[in-house]
């Protein structure tokens, strides 16, 4: 298994193809036996393509086609080659891209209320947070794109954050004064702050050079099957399952795409997204189990802390981004997310 990422390129090649002539990629030759019209179809993901975004994004390509009967292509663009997410996410919105795979906190700065799955220790574990996510709070901001002109069609999965360093991390004194790699988010940096860290943003690609030369001594706002695909363990031999966060990933469509299409058509690409979804779910459960014994037995350490301690000190986290203020998370949507977490755990 391989899961690196790869530079980013332009973004504008991710418009819809039309197969002969017409409007969003349809062509004017009649559909299949199953009644549905032709089209060709762009997708967009960062990930390489046996990442967890491309194989999601590439079985509901093979979904939608076997199940229109080859009248529906999607073409996946893996590797960043129709830009990076942000990039993407505009194309969306303008057309250019019909459909893509994108992190939640990409999508963020589309919709303030993506930035809640930035919250450390909502959600205890994976198990709980997929089925949270199909509930009414997180499908109500999954609705909320459509305000963006994105429509959000499902949650796919990134996975459980970890840290993988050059010195072991034990527990939470072991933070103190160590140099942790964020994303590009001041609710993130301000969590390993409160860990007893300094987060700095580092870029996904220039991960793996940071942590070799000592521009950071960890890294995380990613998922050990990131770490395992982007060979992190060739420059830092301990992970500590921290369970800090979990990271969906959004599988969203161009809004005008979509209200183009008839309710067949419509109701198709939900499905196919929902069985893609439940695709990726099995598949990445199935890597869980092999993948901790394939890394120790190539030098790595793995730890397991107390989690109740490191959530303890992320309260102020909620303390600054929760509440009614300008660019704060809305608490009813956290207390809400929280009570069905409650019912299910």
């Amino acid at each position: 298994m391989a899961f690196n990422l790869a530079a980013c390129g332009s973004g504008n090649s991710g418009s819809s193809t039309p197969s002969s002539s017409g409007n969003k990629g349809q062509s004017s030759a009649p559909g299949s036996a199953g009644g549905y019209p032709k089209y060709e179809w762009t997708a967009a993901n960062v990930l390489a393509e046996d990442s967890v975004y491309g194989i999601a994004l590439h079985q509901f390509a093979d979904l939608i086609n076997k199940k229109s009967d080859g009248a529906i292509t999607v073409k996946v663009f893996d590797a960043g080659t129709l830009g990076t997410e942000k990039e993407c996410m505009e194309g969306l919105q303008m057309g250019t891209v019909d459909f893509e795979v994108a992190s939640t906190a990409t999508c963020s700065n589309f919709t303030a209320s993506q930035t809640i799955y930035d919250l450390p220790y909502l959600f205890p574990n994976s198990i709980v947070a997929r089925e949270v996510l199909q509930g009414e709070t997180c499908q109500g901001i999954l609705g909320e794109l459509s305000n963006a002109s994105i429509k959000g069609l499902t949650y796919f999965e990134n996975g459980i954050y970890a840290i993988i360093s050059k010195e072991p991390i034990k527990d939470l004194s072991d933070m103190s004064g160590k140099k942790i790699r964020a994303i590009e988010s001041n609710l993130q940096t301000d969590t390993y702050a409160a860990l007893g860290a300094t987060g700095v943003a580092i870029a996904w690609g220039d991960c793996y050079t940071s942590l070799q030369t000592g521009v950071c001594d960890g890294i995380s706002s990613t998922t050990i099957p990131n770490m395992y695909s982007a060979k992190f363990y060739e420059v830092g031999k301990y992970i500590t399952k921290t369970n800090h966060g979990y990271s969906p990933c959004l599988f969203a469509m161009s809004q005008a795409l979509w209200d183009s299409l008839d309710a067949d058509t419509q109701a198709l690409i939900m499905e196919c997204a929902n069985e893609a979804r439940d695709y990726q779910y099995r598949y990445i459960d199935a890597m869980l189990t092999t993948l901790q014994d394939e890394l120790e037995d190539g030098g790595v350490t793995f730890y397991d802390i107390d989690t109740a301690a490191w959530g303890d000190a992320c309260a102020p986290i909620y303390e600054k981004y929760v509440g009614t203020g300008a660019n704060q998370i809305n608490p009813d949507l956290v207390t809400a997310i929280q009570s069905e977490v409650a019912a299910i755990s």
